[in-house]
C-alpha cells in the first residue's frame, strides 16, 4: 500500500512541476499579452493557463491553483482511506487506521474551505483589497 501511495504522490508532484513552469516557445517570448506600447508583459502563458503579472490578479491565480491542488489532494486522500477501509477485511486496527485517515482528510478539506472563506471575508468585506472583489 505504501508503494501505491508513493507512486501517486510522485505522479502528482511531476504533474504539478511540469505544468507550473511557463511554456517554452521556439520562436520567442512566453508573454501572452503586451501593454499598448509593446514593451511591458501583462500576462504570461503557462501550461496551467495565462497568469497575469499584475500583483492582485497574480494572487488570485495562485489562490485558484493552490485551492485546486489542495482539494485534489484531499480527494485522493479520501479515496485512499476508503480503499484502506475496504481492504481492511474487518481487522479492527486497519479499520481504525482507515477511519482516522478519512476523518483527517475531511477535516483538512474543511480547513481549506474555511480558510478560503475567511480570506474572502477579510480581504473583500473588511479590508477591501483591490483585485479581491466579488
Amino acid at each position: 500500500m505504501r508503494n501505491i501511495f508513493v507512486f501517486v504522490i510522485s505522479v502528482l508532484l511531476l504533474f504539478v512541476l511540469h505544468f507550473s513552469f511557463p511554456k517554452i516557445y521556439a520562436a520567442g517570448s512566453p508573454c501572452a499579452k503586451f501593454s499598448s506600447d509593446g514593451k511591458t508583459c501583462l500576462a504570461v502563458d503557462t501550461a496551467i493557463g495565462t497568469i497575469s503579472t499584475n500583483p492582485a490578479e497574480f494572487v488570485q491565480s495562485v489562490f485558484k491553483i493552490v485551492l485546486g491542488l489542495s482539494g485534489g489532494i484531499a480527494l485522493i486522500l479520501i479515496i485512499i482511506s476508503g480503499y484502506k477501509y475496504m481492504a481492511s477485511q474487518g481487522n479492527p486496527e486497519a479499520v481504525k487506521s482507515a477511519s482516522e485517515g478519512l476523518v483527517s482528510a475531511i477535516i483538512g478539506l474543511l480547513f481549506i474551505i474555511f480558510a478560503f472563506v475567511i480570506l474572502q471575508i477579510v480581504g473583500v468585506d473588511i479590508l477591501k483589497i483591490p483585485g479581491f472583489s466579488k
